[in-house]
């Protein structure tokens, strides 16, 4: 199993260069094609036209720049990529790129920034993407990610079927990982919860496609999950978290909610999930 489509997101934050860097990393380690895509309607990071028309010419030739750009970086690396430019407003947009992202094996996208001037743009590409694509997506930190290629991994596991796909659409990342941990967060008094009594199970079955997992099981004491998921994180030094998104299409407003909110909002690392 092996990445062979991949799709990464462009656009006019910081943290786009450490996105597509990433990009070619996988692309390389799957020989797999690499699409880029951007969105006529992100508005320049100093947009100060305020004529709707001409900041619209504007957005588009900034989204043919990023293109270009893309492709030119793509070309110096030996990178086989292709680029493609939504030309739809906002939602509209994001939903295209879910649709779009349909047919990729893998979507590497940005944590959105509140200080961006897209922030609210990038929170409802992440939405729609993680609800309407059907496919895993590659989340990076705004700030960049630590090490890439990422040498230890940990799985945020609780034995539901959204974290069981996460870990399935991560394994040609996890395949090339040093060190993967499986961690159980026991909450209060729980002692036969889903994800425990499965644990053990998951990390037989990840050393049976060579992954070299291992099995943590941890007390969430008086912390809540994501607290105690981001203090793991740091004191195991993980590169990238492998994780299950929730929530449904007629409850779009809460995809976001409890742990996967948390995280994506505070996340400091590369995190991989799965709807």
């Amino acid at each position: 199993m092996a990445y062979k489509d991949i799709l990464v997101y462009l656009d006019e934050g910081n943290s786009n260069k450490e996105r597509i860097k990433t990009a070619f990393a996988l692309a390389k380690d799957n020989n797999a094609h690499l699409t880029g895509v951007t969105l006529s309607s992100i508005k320049p990071e100093h947009a100060s036209v305020s004529n709707k028309q001409v900041l619209a010419s504007v957005c588009v030739e900034e989204a043919e720049k990023r293109a270009n750009e893309f492709m030119q970086l793509a070309e110096q690396n030996g990178i086989d990529a292709s680029t493609r430019i939504i030309h739809r407003d906002k939602a509209a947009a994001a939903q295209r790129l879910a649709q779009v992202a349909r047919n990729f094996d893998l979507v590497i996208l940005r944590q959105a920034n509140p200080k961006n001037i897209n922030h609210a743009l990038s929170e409802e590409v992440a939405e729609q993407v993680i609800l309407l694509s059907g496919r895993p997506v590659f989340f990076m930190p705004y700030i960049g990610a630590h090490r890439i290629p990422c040498e230890k991994a940990m799985i945020a596991w609780d034995g539901s079927p959204t974290a069981s796909r996460a870990v399935h659409d991560a394994l040609p990342v996890l395949k090339n990982i040093g060190e993967v941990i499986v961690l159980v967060v026991q909450e209060g008094k729980k002692k036969t919860a889903q994800g425990e009594l499965l644990a053990d199970d998951l990390v037989k079955h990840l050393i049976h496609h060579e992954v070299n997992a291992r099995l943590k099981r941890i007390s969430s004491g008086t912390f809540d999950v994501p607290t105690v998921l981001l203090n793991e994180i740091a004191e195991n030094d993980i590169d990238i978290m492998v994780m299950g998104g929730y929530g449904t299409p007629s409850l779009k407003q809460k995809i976001f909610g409890g742990v996967t909110k948390s995280l994506l909002s505070s996340m400091i690392i590369p995190v991989i999930m799965s709807h």
